[in-house]
């Protein structure tokens, strides 16, 4: 089974990612721009990927997090 999101050029494309590699059942996940597509595996081994790690490492040890909440999941898997 697949599923189709299209982005809008304002979305936050990394978190987007992160999110969903956390969803049990994803089995990959391609991002595609530009008629080219990425594996999940160019994207975990790009660079830009390690600063996002390393900056969301740094939020967290400072405190800045978000919690997802359950309403919120709902909202977003539901197209609220």
């Amino acid at each position: 089974m697949e599923i189709k999101i299209s982005l809008d050029e304002y979305a936050d494309v990394p978190f987007i990612k992160k999110f969903l590699s956390q969803i049990k059942g994803i089995t990959s996940i391609e991002i595609s721009e530009n008629d080219k597509t990425y594996s999940w595996e160019e994207i975990e081994n790009s660079e830009y990927f390690a600063k996002l790690m390393e900056q969301s490492e740094n939020d967290y040890k400072n405190g800045k997090t978000q919690e997802l909440t359950d309403d919120l999941l709902n909202d977003i898997f539901k197209g609220k």
